[in-house]
């Protein structure tokens, strides 16, 4: 005899091949339904609204009515929400935006009068191994889900520890059969017994445990107020005498606590194919929104986030409601349907302007913000220089400059700098229009410069800034560049056009990558689900590329290349052997700049074709049989195998080894390391070549939502089965850029690719102080009278030692503070910082906890500082 769980509930996409409007009109309807069946019907005793509450701010906007009648059902834990804001992606997103993501939705709930405390996810492609670590910072101690498992070669029974490679553990329960798995069940004998009563028997099996888990609803379903009468049914006639009652995941995750002694334990990430799809190609469909996504979260985090820190450390008043405007916005983007790409054109138009309405957000408020902090620092024409680093950093900095002076000069604490001069516009000053008592009167305006700069700076404060100083004379000169313009270089590099390739040496251990890129385009007959092969289609190369121009300074060299690919138009084109073919013309800039760790490469092109998939192949001197990639605080190690032939009669998609990651991809052997970061593009593929190739997706077009019988997906076609969507925008014929850094190195410790990734994500950045171009921010325009408060030419917030690296830097949303969210990239525990020893640390929600002093590896640690003097 076993206690089955029936968990009734509605599993709400906000958007999918529906839009969110579609989905907000469709849910007033069903919630109103769920709250009157719920009030009138006692023995109903719980239902869920799929642990995400964006779903119920849509709803209380519409009908605020029912705001008290929903917190009074919520607060008696008969009607669950949260704790996600929407049901996240794990491997398309930053993890800071997972834990925002909880963060948000549990504030949420808690103000509606509860949260629900499962980390339910019944439906995202897959988990990243460090769920755990994320979840247990939320004070949530289990996950349950659906996708990912495979129990042959992971945990054997659907109820384990999960173990991060933090070391932090949840307990994890999946749903055997999906969250649908009793959807509409009714009294009849024969659904009873022909699928009811089976299906259990299987999740008892699998589980070995006798409270046994059985989820009863579906997409968009509503309540069904039959649900108790139907279940006493089920229990009076059950074979093996089980007990069939409403539930709820609480109630469930309790019993897994009780018999916690019995579960066995697991550790990696969940993404097998095994019994459901994963999609492990949607990490490249629809591109625009996937780079939309990535440029507003690096710029929240890299940028925003940190002068929103300094500013108020320093007295400056920030409306910081904008940050969580901005967030959240990002997010309801961010669900798995959503940020995937698996979604209607017209759904996709809503997701990126979305994006862009948070980016714009996160834009407006940060130039507000260093306005105001240059008002305080700067003299009209001083540039502050920002950085987000939590150690002092130099190098060379990146700089736009205007100036009504045709000569410069560059100083900091009245020592002149040395920079270069990499572009230098004269810039007409158009006219102004003065209002004289003869009426209107056009006056012109003196023309000005506008100055592209590379400058050299040395310990720029941590987390902090310093000020440059603008002036009039004569302009630093620096010994000329000698080298034919084929060759472009810095102290560590020597990038040389060769035989239209490119050759890459690195000086000081004389390694060499000749042929360093290769352009592949192949067919893509897949959906915006999935890649999928053309049957007999033969990947097109390009490994010639014409030298366009070079820019050399001292301080920053440049090279700009072309290609041209000529590709058939279609998929039919590509089956026929004189098939009509376009050209797609790609660029390709690389930069090396003094003092920096990166190889710099920018591909540009308008694509001009449809179905197809574009790659970057990279060639390395690298024999290795693993990747490694980045997932939240950590690093994750995957073999490198092809799938095995007879994989259609295992698994449910091709269990490619086409990977995702955070940002960083690495291969390595002893000695040596070929390290990427790429800047935007979640998916790659080590080829099995000796030496290693690493193929980096830039993008896939296609033009339908789903397909049947895919050859790397058998079967029905994922989403819509029975209605062919057709997606024409997600062929993506529009102009395309793509970034991506490259660093050789002698090792891939995750230390070290922690490091590299910060010299390309977390680069200083500056602000001019001056009224000569008001447009290259939206905001500087506007006249604003800011209070005077004089401050220091140059700040520092904080620093960390190394290991630990800064995660994140949000604004308190209970305090007058700033979190401060560090992590150890090392291979042993570390202590916690000196400064921070005597705060009180933090989870993720910023409740106190409790904490032994050290860091352990891939692990994080938080604390509060206030910006009154004291420290929590």
């Amino acid at each position: 005899m076993s206690n089955i769980h029936v968990i009734p509930h509605t599993h709400w996409d906000q958007e999918w091949y529906f839009t969110h409007q579609d989905s907000s009109v469709l849910a007033s309807y069903n919630f109103m339904e769920v709250i009157r069946t719920l009030e009138s019907t006692p023995e109903y005793t719980h239902y869920h609204l799929d642990g995400q509450t964006a779903v119920v701010e849509d709803f209380l906007a519409a009908k605020p009515d029912y705001r008290q009648r929903l917190e009074t059902l919520v607060s008696n834990k008969r009607l669950f929400i949260g704790p996600w804001y929407t049901q996240t992606d794990t491997f398309n997103v930053n993890g800071e935006s997972i834990i925002r993501n909880l963060k948000y939705g549990i504030n949420t709930a808690r103000k509606l009068g509860h949260c629900m405390e499962v980390g339910y996810l019944p439906d995202t492609f897959g988990h990243n191994a460090q769920m755990p670590t994320l979840l247990q910072g939320c004070g949530l101690d289990n996950i349950i889900f659906w996708r990912g498992i495979d129990h042959d070669t992971q945990s054997r029974h659907s109820n384990f520890i999960w173990q991060a490679p933090s070391g932090r553990q949840v307990l994890a329960g999946n749903m055997i059969y999906g969250y649908g798995a009793a959807k509409n069940i009714n009294a009849s004998p024969a659904h009873l017994v022909g699928k009811i009563y089976p299906m259990v028997e299987r999740i008892r099996t699998l589980s070995g445990l006798n409270d046994l888990l059985l989820p009863c609803g579906g997409d968009q379903v509503n309540i069904d107020p039959s649900l108790p009468e139907v279940l006493s049914a089920a229990t009076a006639s059950s074979p093996h005498g089980d007990i069939y009652a409403i539930s709820s995941m609480e109630a469930f995750v309790e019993t897994l606590r009780e018999r916690r002694d019995e579960l066995l334990s697991w550790s990696g990430e969940l993404k097998a194919p095994r019994y459901t799809r994963i999609h492990k190609t949607i990490g490249s469909v629809r591109y625009d929104i996937k780079q939309l996504n990535y440029r507003t979260e690096q710029f929240l985090l890299k940028k925003l986030e940190p002068v929103v820190a300094i500013a108020r450390a320093n007295g400056v008043q920030v409306n910081t409601e904008w940050v969580d405007i901005a967030w959240k916005t990002i997010l309801r983007s961010q669900a798995h349907d959503s940020i995937g790409g698996c979604n209607s054109d017209a759904t996709n138009q809503d997701i990126a302007h979305r994006l862009r309405q948070a980016e714009q957000t996160a834009h407006s408020l940060w130039n507000l913000v260093v306005r105001e902090l240059a008002t305080s620092t700067c003299q009209d024409g001083d540039v502050m220089v920002f950085n987000p680093q939590p150690r002092s950093w130099s190098g060379t900095l990146e700089s736009v400059v205007y100036s009504s002076l045709p000569e410069l000069t560059l100083s900091r604490n009245r020592m002149l700098l040395d920079f270069s001069v990499i572009e230098r516009q004269l810039v007409s000053g158009g006219m102004t229009i003065q209002v004289t008592s003869e009426g209107e009167k056009e006056v012109p305006v003196a023309p000005y410069y506008r100055y592209r700069l590379a400058v050299q700076l040395q310990d720029i404060p941590p987390m902090g800034y310093c000020v440059i100083g603008v002036s009039e004379g004569q302009e630093n000169t620096s010994t000329p560049v000698m080298t034919a313009p084929h060759i472009i270089e810095n102290e560590r590099y020597r990038l040389e056009w060769v035989n239209y390739n490119l050759t890459l040496h690195e000086k000081e251990s004389g390694r060499t990558l000749a042929s360093l890129f290769t352009l592949e385009d192949c067919a893509d007959a897949g959906d915006s689900y999935d890649f999928s092969p053309l049957q007999g289609d033969i990947p097109l190369l390009c490994e010639k590329f014409v030298l366009e121009k070079s820019e050399r300074t001292p301080l920053c060299q440049s090279m700009t290349l072309s290609a041209v690919m000529h590709l058939p138009s279609t998929l039919k084109e590509r089956t026929l052997s004189q098939g009509k073919k376009q050209p797609l013309e790609i660029t390709i800039e690389c930069k090396l700049l003094r003092g920096n760790p990166h190889l710099q490469i920018r591909l540009s092109l308008e694509n001009t074709v449809c179905d197809h998939r574009l790659r970057l192949r990279i060639n390395s001197d690298i024999h290795t049989a693993h990747s490694l990639a980045s997932q939240p605080f950590g690093l994750i190690s995957r073999e490198i195998a092809n799938h095995p032939a007879d994989w259609r009669s295992t698994y449910r998609e091709n269990p490619v080894d086409i990977e995702t990651t955070e940002g960083i991809i690495a291969i390595a052997e002893a000695g040596k390391s070929l390290v990427i970061n790429t800047l935007g593009m979640k998916e790659f593929q080590v080829l099995e070549t000796s030496p290693a190739q690493l193929a980096v997706t830039l993008f896939k077009s296609v033009g339908v939502l789903g397909r049947d019988a895919l050859e790397w997906r058998p079967g029905r076609a994922s989403g819509i089965n029975n209605t062919t969507i057709t997606t024409p925008q997600a062929q993506l014929l529009q102009p395309l850029s793509f970034e991506l850094t490259l660093a050789l190195t002698d090792n891939a410790s995750h230390e070290t690719l922690r490091e590299l990734e910060a010299a390309a994500i977390s680069c200083p950045f500056s602000y001019q102080r001056q009224n000569l171009n008001t447009f290259e921010h939206r905001l500087d325009r506007f006249a604003l009278q800011f209070r005077q408060r004089p401050l220091a030419q140059e700040f520092s917030l904080f620093s960390l030692p190394s290991p630990l690296m800064l995660s994140a830097v949000p604004h308190s949303t209970n305090q007058e503070g700033t979190c401060i969210r560090m992590f150890n990239a090392g291979s042993t525990p570390v202590p916690v910082p000196t400064a921070f020893a005597q705060m009180k640390p933090v989870n993720y929600l910023e409740e106190e906890v409790t904490h032994d002093g050290v860091i352990r590896p891939a692990d994080s640690c938080d604390f509060v500082i206030l910006h009154s003097g004291t420290h929590s």
